[in-house]
């Protein structure tokens, strides 16, 4: 009885304190996410050989995931998601580098884990605990104390961002690197941060691309036939075709033509594919949802009085919105191909249940303080 009274408690304080109109569109942006993968998906199943609705029903798994961790994040307190933060993100650390060694190649990349049958990205589950950690270093008021030194959290946070992007470049990872750095610029600037460090992130970041640019022929090659090349992108043209073809309204669910030859279309160029059998309008709405998740969250954000909090949530707001802008402007051809996937659209485990963990963080950070927290 009590225990049933506990729990009745518990989920009251959390929905009256919880932004219940995010979560919605949260759960509303992943249901439609399983419809665009249930349209899109099956003609790439068959070119691949296997069962037409295959990638649709690892999608639900996927999804079920990713709304699992949603609610579990957003339940918990500051300092739960701080310890398991700085658990997580080492053991994903450590895997990171473990894929380097496993050295299993899969799109010109070694980002992945096999294990049993199954495969993982390590970088994407680090995103979240990695902005968290950074956000608690970077708020850090006093000196941290590491073996015999006392070091600004600041400088910590520095550090563990370059050790981090160094072996997303040996992956390599540029487009995560450039998203990391754009993220953690933003956080030290909310953070009042000196402009000598900010230069020097900023410097550091440069050096990184002009590195990456000159080391790895395939960067190069991708931003130079971006710039300069008058040879179509077979993928991106055909995506700019399944704008024009879309029109408005669509032609209607299923009815997509293109889809049938873009090898990414349930992945990195799912939006394409909406925008031919849903219409434009269809990609409006995605596109409003995301911007209001992310104001919404912004707002709320705002109202944040420990600078922890504010840090964290707001990185994890602007990296989950920076992703969906990447990824439809590379289907728009306004940015080069970066292997970005559409939060909670595209198909993906690793990133529907990265993003889960993302969006719950920011619904538990962005709690109304009233009651219990």
């Amino acid at each position: 009885m009590n225990r049933s009274f506990s729990i009745n408690k518990t989920f009251y304080f959390w929905i009256k304190s919880i932004d219940v109109l995010n979560l919605f569109l949260i759960i509303l942006l992943a249901f439609l996410g399983l419809l665009f993968v249930t349209t899109a998906s099956p003609s790439i199943a068959s070119l691949k050989g296997l069962e037409e609705f295959y990638f649709v029903k690892k999608h639900i798994i996927f999804m079920i995931g990713s709304l699992l961790f949603l609610l579990f994040y957003s339940l918990c307190n500051q300092s739960l998601i701080l310890h398991s933060s700085f658990l997580f993100g080492s053991i994903c650390f450590i895997l990171m580098i473990f894929s380097l060694l496993q050295n299993l190649v899969n799109n010109g990349a070694s980002r992945w884990i096999y294990f049993m049958g199954f495969s993982f990205q390590p970088s994407e589950f680090i995103k979240p605990f990695l902005i968290v950690i950074l956000a608690y270093f970077i708020s850090s008021k006093d000196k941290i104390k590491l073996y015999s030194y006392n070091l600004d959290g600041k400088i910590i946070a520095f550090a563990i961002l370059t050790f981090t992007s160094l072996i997303l470049i040996k992956q390599p990872n540029y487009s995560m690197v450039a998203i990391l750095f754009f993220v953690v610029l933003s956080q030290f600037f909310i953070a009042g941060v000196n402009l000598k460090l900010v230069a020097l992130i900023t410097c550091t970041g440069l050096i990184f691309s002009i590195f990456s640019f000159f080391s790895y022929a395939h960067v190069k090659n991708r931003i130079i036939n971006y710039i300069f090349s008058d040879k179509p992108n077979y993928q991106v043209e055909k995506s700019i075709q399944a704008f024009k073809n879309g029109g408005l309204f669509g032609m209607g669910p299923g009815e997509g033509r293109v889809k049938k030859s873009i090898p990414d279309a349930h992945t990195d160029f799912i939006f394409p594919v909406i925008a031919e059998e849903y219409g434009s309008a269809t990609c409006i709405l995605i596109v409003s949802i995301i911007f209001i998740i992310f104001f919404r969250g912004l707002y709320r954000a705002s109202k944040i009085e420990n600078l922890f909090p504010l840090l964290a949530s707001t990185g994890l707001l602007i990296l989950f919105l920076l992703q969906a802008l990447i990824n439809i402007s590379v289907s728009l051809k306004i940015m080069p191909t970066t292997g970005v996937t559409l939060p909670l659209i595209s198909y993906g485990g690793s990133s529907l249940l990265s993003t889960g963990m993302i969006l719950g963080i920011v619904l538990s950070l962005t709690r109304k303080k009233f009651g219990i927290r």
